[in-house]
């Protein structure tokens, strides 16, 4: 069967663009009656304008013939004779007066006065208000013709004088004082009368207003006429409401055979947009666009169709690409997490051999009788070994830090505690290179709430980075203060400065300054990266500034200052707090043969009584026969490991009042936390702190002391 509408598209809206002359039509018809009714109002508001304008002429005709008899009144010579008249005769006046009753069909009430305004004679019985009488003898003064507006008993008045003034005088001797009612000037019910600024007109209206011509008494009235007919008239004439539902009725049939015609044309794009909509909510499937009646329609059916395939094809590409980024990532996770724990392991396994080096350096340094090169290797050893130490420590907090895993042990503290702390740190190494440290701290506290150890980390690590980049002989400063709710720490130094290009990456992990060939700074560049994170956990933000190579640096550190917190501070281990004599029974277990017997040797030459064993199963066999009041012990041992070696120490008899200290290579919070769970008094990571654990063993000698008195 033929299809009544065209394949083409082209053809179909020329059909509708035919349906669309006859709106055209109607568009023209519905023109063609708004300029009949435009002119049809222009020219109604034209003769309103003329009305307007006769109104006005007639108005002012009125006004100056009134203005001009009052001055021909006033110029009057009988009216000269009477006021000159010493004997007080004036017989004629009063007729004179009597006989102006109206000018121009307008009555008007006439009185003749004197000087000062006092009534001489008038035309009749006249009835000017005291208001009145006083604006009289106010204008009087004025010696000139003038004229305004009062509300009388019977409507609007115009009152106005004419002065009387000769030859032989300079001012008035008299005045004509005259009012007329402006209701008497008979206007049409269209057109008013209207002075001064009442009711002015509309600015898109100005014909219904116009300027009334009169003398120049009433000037100052400021006199117009407007009109108050309509702009159109109320009601449309029989024909054009004809042509107003003709055409109305054109329009609906148009607007419904459009509609139809739009539907019947735009069938074939609603079902590709049915199905496209269904492509976007329900995702790609194997169902393709609907070709439709037209042939332009089935060629874009086709198109989209090739689309499809073709997304389908990228689809199935993404979805691999998306599988090997799966897993690329589960294999970066994994090695993230390898590196974590190599991380870890190698900071074991670096403090394993470090321990031994350590306590041997120490243990050379308190020999007695040893020679000065002896001492000087010694120290040597110590320091490199330190050094080595904090390298592991960073490498360590950083992999800590990145992954979220510090947790601050904040406590109420004065930042001037911490700078002296971090100062005591780094003190060696200012000697060593023989700078000039320079503090400057305020006499009031600088109260905060933080993390102690990790403040002094994050000084220290700003000396220590001074110190390094800053020639012998350098001038180090540090100064301490407090700002608008802020704590501020500025670290500066005169040493050689910081490229403008390695600013914006300076506080990047493994960024570091030019190096020197011999690479005297040394370090992984992570301290100044160490130093952002931490900052940045207590709430705070530190900058760095440089004037150029050469030219020094400074570092400026903001934290939060607490508010009204009395500023406390931690009690600091004494390192000269040795307390003699000792004789204290310890058992080192480790089996790490030159660690152990290092470490015994420098017990044993501050006075303790030291056994040295290798493994779990003899240490408890030890323990049983004889229970000793400290054991040092390795978590790492091979058979049973210190946890568990630490649980079976207690729960032998004496084993609860026994001294249990953990030595291993793992230090982060998760193996403290295991230690405390085991038993273990405390925990110290390799190398050990000779310092630390002669104190903590002195506690122990302390206390045994008083209870052998009292046996």
């Amino acid at each position: 069967m033929q299809p009544l509408l065209p394949r083409g598209l082209a053809r179909r809206f020329t059909l509708a663009t035919a349906g669309l002359a006859a709106g055209a039509l109607l568009l023209a018809a519905l023109g063609t009656w708004w300029l009949v009714d435009r002119q049809q109002r222009d020219a109604l508001r034209q003769l309103a304008a003329k009305e307007l304008q006769y109104g006005a002429v007639r108005v002012g005709s009125d006004l100056s013939a009134l203005a001009t008899r009052m001055q021909e009144v006033a110029g009057s010579t009988i009216l000269a004779t009477g006021l000159v008249d010493s004997a007080g005769r004036e017989t004629y006046l009063t007729p004179f007066l009597e006989s102006i009753r109206q000018i121009n069909g307008l009555p008007v009430q006439l009185q003749l006065t004197d000087f000062e305004g006092r009534a001489i004679s008038a035309n009749g019985a006249v009835a000017f208000s005291a208001e009145q009488q006083s604006w009289l003898r106010a204008a009087l003064g004025s010696g000139a013709a003038s004229a305004a507006v009062f509300q009388g008993a019977g409507g609007h008045e115009l009152v106005a004088l004419q002065p009387m003034v000769y030859s032989r005088t300079a001012s008035p001797e008299g005045a004509i004082f005259y009012k007329v009612r402006l209701e008497d000037l008979r206007l049409p019910a269209e057109l008013r009368l209207e002075w001064g600024d009442t009711g002015g007109a509309q600015p898109d209206e100005p014909w219904r207003r116009v300027a009334v011509p009169v003398p120049a008494a009433y000037a100052g009235l400021k006199l117009h006429m407007r009109s108050l007919t309509p702009a159109a008239p109320g009601r449309p004439s029989p024909q054009y409401l004809s042509m107003l539902g003709l055409a109305l009725g054109l329009f609906a049939v148009v607007a419904l055979a459009g509609r139809r015609v739009a539907l019947v044309l735009t069938r074939d794009l609603q079902r590709l947009e049915t199905f496209a909509s269904r492509v976007v909510s329900t995702g790609f499937g194997r169902e393709r666009a609907p070709a439709g009646g037209s042939g332009e329609v089935a060629n874009l059916a086709h198109a989209l169709n090739q689309m499809l395939d073709r997304l389908h094809e990228q689809h199935a590409a993404l979805e691999g690409e998306r599988e090997k980024l799966q897993r690329l990532t589960e294999a970066l996770r994994a090695a993230d997490r390898r590196k974590d724990d190599f991380l870890a392991m190698l900071a074991h396994e670096l403090r394993n051999p470090l321990a031994p080096i350590r306590t041997g350096a120490e243990l050379l340094r308190r020999l007695p009788g040893a020679d000065a090169q002896v001492l000087r290797q010694s120290e040597v050893i110590a320091r490199q070994a330190r050094h080595m130490t904090e390298i592991v420590d960073d490498l360590l907090d950083v992999s800590r830090v990145t992954r979220g895993l510090i947790e601050l042990d904040r406590h109420d503290l004065d930042l001037a505690e911490v700078v002296q702390a971090a100062v005591e740190q780094v003190r060696p190494l200012v000697a060593v290179r023989r700078h000039r440290l320079e503090l400057q701290l305020p006499d009031t506290p600088l109260p905060l709430h933080a993390d102690r150890a990790r403040l002094v980390q994050v000084v220290s690590n700003l000396l220590h980075n001074a110190c390094k980049y800053t020639p012998e002989g350098g001038h180090l400063l540090l100064r301490a203060s407090a700002e608008d709710g802020w704590l501020s720490l500025v670290v500066q130094d005169n040493g050689q400065g910081i490229p403008t290009e390695l600013m914006p990456e300076l506080f990047e992990l493994f960024t570091q300054g030019s190096r020197t060939a011999e690479r005297a700074q040394g370090g992984l560049g992570l301290g100044l990266a160490l130093v952002r994170q931490l900052v940045e956990l207590h709430g705070g933000s530190v900058q760095a500034h440089s004037d150029g190579i050469g030219r020094g640096a400074r570092f400026t550190v903001r934290l939060p200052r607490r508010p009204g917190a009395a500023a406390t501070t931690s009690p600091v281990p004494v390192a000269a707090a040795v307390l003699q004599p000792r004789g204290c029974r310890v058992v080192v277990v480790d089996d790490n043969v030159d660690a152990a017997e290092s470490l015994g040797a420098l017990l044993a030459l501050e006075g303790h009584r030291v056994e040295i064993l290798h493994d779990a199963h003899g240490a408890l066999g030890r323990a049983q026969q004889q229970m000793a009041q400290a054991f040092v012990l390795d978590i790492g041992l091979p058979g049973m490991d210190g946890y568990e070696l630490a649980r079976r120490l207690r729960a032998l008899p004496g084993g609860d009042t026994a001294l249990l200290i953990a030595l291993t290579g793992y230090g982060q919070p998760g193996d403290r936390e295991r230690s405390r769970a085991a038993g273990f008094d405390h925990h110290l990571v390799k190398p050990v702190d000779a310092q630390a654990l002669l104190a903590l063993l002195d506690g122990v000698a302390a206390a045994r002391r008083p209870a052998a008195a009292a046996g």
